[in-house]
């Protein structure tokens, strides 16, 4: 399984969203991405994601961060997932189906 060490992914995310770091900002950046990855997670239902590529391991990464981002600036994901995210999670599907 591709378990994200949050504490290291934590900062990258912080720094592609241009963010002080504090530990309020930190905690609830490693609360995001804890509970995207187990959206991403679950969005793959059965893949085995342990026979992915290093493309698709960062690809999961990037749907992962994603869906962070969408969070931290809208916490209700009123707008849906994006349709970039959406895209990942399929293309992730179908490579995890192959034989």
């Amino acid at each position: 399984m591709i378990a994200l060490d949050i504490q290291s992914y934590m900062p990258k995310l912080r720094d592609e969203l241009n963010l002080d770091s504090s530990d309020e900002i930190d905690t609830l950046l490693s609360d995001l991405l804890e509970q995207s990855e187990a959206f991403v997670l679950d969005s793959l239902d059965s893949v085995d994601i342990s026979k992915f590529s290093d493309t698709d391991k960062a690809m999961y990464t990037r749907a992962v961060f994603t869906l962070a981002t969408q969070l931290y600036y809208d916490r209700s994901l009123e707008n849906n997932i994006s349709s970039g995210l959406q895209m990942m999670l399929i293309h992730l599907k179908a490579r995890g189906t192959k034989g």
